[in-house]
């Protein structure tokens, strides 16, 4: 895929205008800043969960929270067959028509969810009995499907524009609108609390799907293109079952943990996995950044640069594991209520499979960049199939603390299945693995050694120290050369 910009030659001369390499730096540096935003902002009604919803509400209701936000993700890619994922694969692609894309899409989503949405509401107690929710949970989260949807479509669009200031606005002001509002209404609702988030999420949701379309009306041109349907079709619809297997093997620990040992476990296990994951919020960020430069790279061939910045995004990611695996359970047992402590030693197992699952979200980009999405949903299937099975045998036997070894498993086997099918599938270049299976071999090694090994508390926290200290050392390298990558505006 060549645009006119990417096949277009170098000036030998530097523009008296090019920006100097520090101020490319900069610049990068902001995108990501902007970028850690719009994910933390993301993610602040699970994270908030940790900090603040955990001391205001009953473990149960913590529970119902968490499983109703595990189905939510489910609903939204059912909802609209997950067509506006080919957004961010589209606008890539040269003499885009972009405004008659985005009205397909809006037509195309449009009547699907509007169709299934009357289906579930005219068998509202059916559902409500499946998941097993209170009927009006399940009526609010087809509310919060559209702000979803709406967010996804805006990021796509920002991330392509490398307008990640605008983005980090929008995002933040519907993240906290939502926790404002969440705040009020559970100081006024004194018994099933969980409905003061779903109320809040609901209502913001809805505004901010009105907000989107508003924004990007200029861009948009109300027009059906069969030909547009056909290209979303093409590229999302083999993605289905890739996105309801990721869904399943991050969610669904905690509607089997339900089943078997009820609503507080769900609780209990779902703040020390929301706290585990939080390295993929920084990993997410750093894509997002990067996004525009991964084409680019691949267009030009310049596959040294994107194994660079692939590595420095991988440093990251192991940095912030070393520091979950080391202080996560510690720093945390701090920050939560007391009732939360049985679970907390679940952080560093969950950081460790958060840290595999950066591996394959790496060069996952590859198969998609190829359009042979199919592969990332076989991919998926396999390892969600081995990780419900996984469950059903360990879960019954060991309790709901075995979900996070399952996860670990089921996100290494991914990972590892992911560079086989770059490399056999693809083959632009040979995907190398070994690194970073040796730094997940070693972030194995700090979780034994300080979970089984008797240590005095002060030696203990001395040894932990020092290791952050030669970690930070180690991955400095990586890490700052991230700011020096270049990154082509979008003309």
């Amino acid at each position: 895929m060549q645009t006119e910009q990417n096949s277009a030659l170098p000036s030998q001369e530097p523009s008296p205008c090019a920006p100097t390499p520090a101020r490319k730096g900069m610049l990068m540096l902001q995108h990501l800043v902007n970028h850690i935003g719009v994910a933390v902002a993301s993610k602040l009604v699970p994270v908030a969960s940790i900090f603040l919803y955990s001391h205001m509400m009953s473990v149960y209701d913590y529970g119902i929270l968490n499983l109703s936000a595990s189905y939510l993700w489910i609903l939204g890619i059912v909802m609209t067959l997950n067509l506006h994922t080919g957004i961010g694969r589209y606008v890539y692609t040269a003499s885009a028509d972009f405004a008659g894309f985005l009205g397909t899409t809006y037509i195309a989503i449009g009547a699907i969810y509007a169709t299934l949405c009357a289906i579930v509401l005219l068998n509202l107690d059916r559902f409500a009995a499946w998941m097993a929710l209170p009927r009006g949970v399940v009526a609010l989260m087809l509310v919060v499907v559209m702000g979803a949807i709406a967010e996804s479509i805006l990021t796509q669009v920002a991330i392509h524009r490398l307008d990640s200031k605008r983005l980090v606005l929008c995002i933040v002001a519907k993240a906290v609108s939502t926790l404002s509002l969440s705040m009020l209404l559970l100081v006024l609702i004194d018994t099933d609390k969980y409905r003061a988030v779903l109320w809040a999420d609901a209502l913001v949701s809805a505004g901010f799907m009105l907000f989107v379309l508003y924004h990007l009306r200029h861009d948009t041109r109300l027009v059906f293109h069969f030909s547009h349907l056909k290209y979303m079709a093409n590229y999302a619809i083999p993605l289905i079952p890739y996105m309801l297997c990721l869904t399943l093997l991050s969610q669904f620990d905690r509607v089997m943990i339900d089943r078997y040992f009820g609503k507080e476990a769900t609780g209990l296990y779902s703040l020390s996995y929301n706290v585990g994951v939080l390295t993929l919020m920084l990993v997410t960020a750093l894509l997002n950044v990067f996004t525009p430069s991964f084409f680019s790279a691949i267009d030009e061939r310049n596959y040294p640069r994107l194994l660079r910045e692939s590595d420095g995004i991988f440093a990251l990611g192991a940095f912030a594991t070393v520091f979950l695996v080391l202080f996560g359970e510690t720093l945390f047992g701090w920050l939560v209520p007391a009732k939360y402590a049985s679970a907390l030693d679940l952080i560093p197992v969950v950081a460790l499979g958060g840290l595999c699952l950066v591996v394959f979200q790496l060069w996952a980009r590859l198969i998609a960049y190829a359009n042979k999405t199919y592969l990332l949903s076989i991919i998926a299937s396999v390892v969600t199939v081995t990780k419900l099975g996984l469950n059903l045998l360990l879960l019954p036997r060991f309790g709901y603390k075995s979900a996070a070894l399952t996860t670990v498993l089921a996100y290494l086997l991914m990972s590892l299945l992911c560079v086989w099918m770059a490399n056999a599938k693809v083959g632009l270049f040979r995907v190398p693995i070994a690194k970073h299976l040796a730094y997940l071999a070693g972030c194995t090694v700090l979780l034994l050694i300080f979970a089984y090994v008797p240590l005095p508390a002060a030696g203990a926290l001395a040894a932990k120290a020092v290791l952050f200290v030669a970690a930070a050392w180690h991955f400095r390298a990586p890490i700052l050369g991230l700011l020096l990558v270049r990154s082509k505006p979008v003309q």
